[in-house]
């Protein structure tokens, strides 16, 4: 058997950068490439970019008036870019790709819709908005698809008393409200809620209003756009009121019903209320709806009605889901509580799996669906459970599975555990850098292992001490970056970090290659598409360099525009695109390997 770090050294052997444009020398020599700068506009204001880092806008005065520039380019004169729209702050906004944009300007009373640098008409007067109550406001925005091609705003009517949706440049009837809070465009589909003069609901779909209900709640809709789901209610003096629709077609109706959750498939769970209960705050009996089908029943013993477990560790940033659907949505689970008996089961598809816990959370499938996972908390610890069986490693944290759903890691104490065996030990771990590489081939985590960290690679802890990426505060909330990074084929990984001797200095390691710049912070690390380049911004204390390669470029900026992840990027295999600011402007940098 050939010894274990020779195995080692042939793996990492295999993924080593090998073109020439990475050289391994720390002097940091200049970089040869083309440079474009496009001037933006001056720094200061109100500035927003596209969710792919392609597009910037920002509101600039323009004599007594303002204007918007767009890329560089300025927009309509207006009396005000308003800050507020409906009482709701009002943003310059983009398609997240496809580059459309469109804000409002006030020029005298009329508020004028803008898109795509070119005035679209009026959304309201300051007379008519005097006509509608803010309170039925919320949530008022431009609605992009994904790739621009639909978009969809809701204006006042002319003569007042009502709005309505305009949508890829054609109004709809006048509504007397539109609920925008449950306003919703996936895919090539747009679905919004809207009041007719006779106080009745509908959900608009695709322009066309479905049937009629005092109240409508809970719009939910598929990310693909292809299915929609809604809670409807009806008026009943002594019978059931509230059903769920599906895609149009009204399901059964109950005494109550909530927590509507969708799968991608369409299908759909929610707890439903069966009976009126004695009259008091417990209210009546609750079952838990799953493919239309009982998948749990709780009686209420509480003061606040029926309880069934959540499927994620409860937090302010996990909201409450009663399933774990598996991907395609044909596969489902949930908590079963084992009253009278202490304690919870899992069940998948309606049959339990693995033992039982007192606490049971973090419910979750492989990406393929065919696996299963949670964690169980029992008297003696927390536990992992992969498909039914409950691994021996205790107080368990961050499982995951790989992109490809075959392989699984998770923090066991002062362990990782990948695919079943305990990797090698540190002293603390370092939360959050646990991860697989977008091809689940290898995996990363970082340890403290004396005074210093450091980065394991597929369980080997590399020969250097681990630093982190400079996060990026400018905005909030601020861009940080993981301190291990993967290139896009999973076969290379960069991160900061310095050799181990008290006069080393930190630089970025590509594999086992070090590149020291001009000073020891580091941000923004870019893979190019084809993984063979990587790009980073460096400071030696005054303004930011882009390194790419290990090569410095000749201009220092005072400081980046990090408005998205995306603002410093590859665009293509040799293209590394970055916003700077220099002398106050911004610019859009593009340089050309």
């Amino acid at each position: 058997m050939r010894p274990r770090s020779s195995i080692l050294a042939a793996l990492f052997a295999t993924i080593v950068v090998t073109p020439p444009s990475w050289g391994q020398t720390p002097t940091a020599p200049p970089l040869n490439a083309k440079v474009q700068e496009t001037l933006m506009g001056a720094y200061g204001g109100l500035m927003y970019m596209s969710a792919d880092g392609e597009h910037m806008g920002m509101m600039a005065p323009k004599g007594s008036r303002q204007v918007v520039l767009i890329d560089g380019v300025e927009g309509p004169v207006f009396d005000e870019i308003p800050p507020f729209i409906f009482n709701i702050q009002s943003s310059i906004q983009f398609s997240p790709t496809g580059g459309r944009s469109a804000y409002v300007g006030r020029r005298g009373g009329d508020f004028i819709v803008v898109i795509d640098g070119k005035e679209a008409g009026t959304l309201f007067t300051s007379q008519t908005q005097q006509s509608v109550s803010y309170a039925t406001n919320q949530g008022w925005k431009f609605w992009f698809n994904n790739d621009g091609s639909r978009l969809a705003y809701a204006g006042i009517a002319p003569a007042g008393g009502g709005f309505v949706m305009v949508v890829d440049g054609v109004k709809s009837p006048v509504y007397r409200a539109i609920d925008f809070r449950q306003s919703v465009m996936n895919g090539k589909r747009f679905i919004y809620v809207a009041q007719t003069p006779d106080q009745q609901w509908h959900a608009v779909v695709d322009g066309k209003p479905g049937p009629a209900y005092p109240t409508i709640t809970y719009l939910t809709v598929t990310p693909d756009g292809t299915h929609y789901a809604y809670v409807a209610s009806q008026q009943s003096a002594t019978g059931p009121t509230t059903a769920v629709v599906v895609d149009g077609v009204e399901g059964k109706f109950y005494f109550g019903v909530g927590d509507l959750e969708q799968a991608p498939d369409g299908r759909v769970a929610y707890v439903a209320t069966t009976n009126r209960g004695d009259g008091d705050r417990r209210g009546g009996e609750a079952v838990l709806i799953v493919n239309g089908v009982l998948a749990q029943r709780a009686t209420s013993g509480a003061p606040f009605g029926p309880q069934f477990a959540n499927t994620i560790r409860p937090s302010f940033r996990s909201p409450s889901r009663r399933v774990a659907w598996s991907p395609d949505g044909k596969g489902f689970a949930v908590i079963q509580p084992n009253t009278p008996n202490p304690g919870i089961t899992v069940m998948v598809n309606g049959k339990p799996m693995g033992p039982t816990y007192l606490v049971a959370d973090e419910l979750q499938w492989s990406s393929d669906g065919s696996h299963f996972a949670y964690v169980g908390t029992s008297p003696n610890g927390t536990f992992a459970v992969v498909d039914g069986q409950e691994l021996p490693f205790s107080t368990i944290s961050e499982f995951q599975f790989s992109p490809d759903g075959k392989r699984y890691a998770f923090r066991a104490g002062s362990s990782v555990v990948v695919d079943g065996k305990e990797q090698s030990k540190g002293i603390a771990l370092i939360n959050g850098l646990l991860r697989f590489s977008s091809n689940s081939k290898h995996f990363a985590y970082g340890a403290q292992t004396t005074a210093n960290s450091q980065a394991f690679l597929d369980g080997v802890a590399k020969p250097t001490f681990l630093g982190n990426f400079v996060s990026q505060t400018l905005v909030q909330p601020a861009l940080s970056f993981p301190e291990v990074f993967f290139s896009p084929d999973g076969n290379h990984v960069a991160y900061v970090g310095r050799k181990q001797s008290p006069t080393a200095r930190f630089g970025v390691f590509v594999d086992d290659v070090s590149y020291e710049g001009p000073g020891q912070s580091f941000t923004f690390p870019s893979f190019s598409p084809d993984s063979k380049h990587l790009a980073v911004f460096t400071t030696a204390g005054q303004g930011w360099a882009v390194m790419i390669d290990g090569k410095i470029g000749a201009t220092n900026y005072d400081n980046l525009l990090p408005l998205q992840p995306n603002a410093a990027r590859f665009v293509d295999n040799n293209t590394f695109r970055f916003y700077g600011i220099k002398g106050g402007k911004i610019y859009r940098v593009t340089v050309t390997l």
